[in-house]
């Protein structure tokens, strides 16, 4: 076992709300603030979203990242205590009849969110709902992780959490028939991809997957976008959007492109209140 999983497993035993949670995210924020992961990319990103912000207005917003994320691991490593958890933290729920009129037996759904908030807590606290409703378990879209050991230990949590995990790689027509047969499934539809199309994200073209507007056209699903943000420690609020418009366009192929197009849209409105949320580190805009 390497030092970094024994980490995170002592810092799993002492995880919880109160001080003990407080001292745990200290020192996690202490430690990304020494060593400024991906200082350049977060900086890079922010000037090229926000020309107008100084250096200053820059450095803050990386600090309260770092804070964020600090916050982010100690929640999950407190919620593999009891996932149930995940029902306490969440205190309001906005936008939930979007939600709600999904729920019927065997209505399929696709739900895109992005890297914002506590990404995680979101998805078990779907799965903790769903439980709870007796309802099948949600899934998650994941991609292995290079760590082999790291990556065993996220599927580990959100596996204990109640996802159901789908590996990116399987075929589209598996993803057709799971949404067919009533399949809730999510995933974070921010990231760059090989390939793809360009198309406009905050205000700068970028590589897009068409996967999840070609998944709700085969399928006949909707994608409902849902964004988590962090009030306070252990404290959430989750926004449920409605469902995305399907363009009118014959062409299949156009049509995919202005339905992921609306995705970009959702995404941009999802993180623009709380830009501070978002995972700045990941390089979004690749030449």
């Amino acid at each position: 076992m390497s030092l970094a999983i024994r980490t995170l497993r002592l810092f799993q035993a002492a995880a919880k709300p109160g001080w003990r949670g407080r001292a745990v995210a200290a020192f996690l924020n202490g430690l990304l603030r020494l060593f400024s992961p991906r200082k350049r990319r977060i900086e890079a990103n922010l000037s090229l979203v926000h020309p107008e912000k100084d250096r200053a207005w820059r450095t803050d917003m990386r600090r309260r990242l770092y804070g964020h994320l600090a916050w982010t691991v100690t929640e999950l490593l407190a919620l593999q205590r009891d996932p149930s958890q995940a029902l306490h933290w969440v205190e309001s729920v906005e936008g939930g009849h979007h939600m709600e009129a999904l729920q019927a037996p065997g209505r399929g759904a696709l739900f895109v969110s992005a890297h914002l908030g506590n990404w995680e807590l979101l998805a078990a606290w779907y799965a903790q709902f769903r439980r709870a409703a007796e309802r099948p378990s949600p899934y998650v879209v994941s991609q292995e992780i290079h760590d082999r050991e790291i990556s065993d230990l996220v599927r580990e949590y959100r596996e204990r959490s109640g996802i159901g995990l789908l590996p990116k790689g399987i075929s589209t027509l598996e993803f057709v028939r799971l949404l067919k047969e009533g399949a809730h499934i999510a995933l974070l539809a921010d990231i760059s991809w090989l390939g793809g199309v360009r198309l406009p994200f905050m205000g700068h073209d970028c590589t897009n997957t068409t996967g999840p507007a070609v998944l709700s056209l085969l399928a006949s699903v909707p994608i409902v976008p849902v964004g988590i943000y962090r009030t306070a420690p252990f404290r959430h609020t989750i926004r449920f959007f409605p469902p995305l418009p399907v363009p009118e366009e014959r062409d299949r192929r156009r049509r995919a492109e202005l339905l992921t197009l609306e995705v970009n849209r959702a995404l941009e409105k999802m993180i623009a209140p709380r830009p501070e949320l978002w995972f700045w580190m990941h390089n979004r805009w690749k030449n």
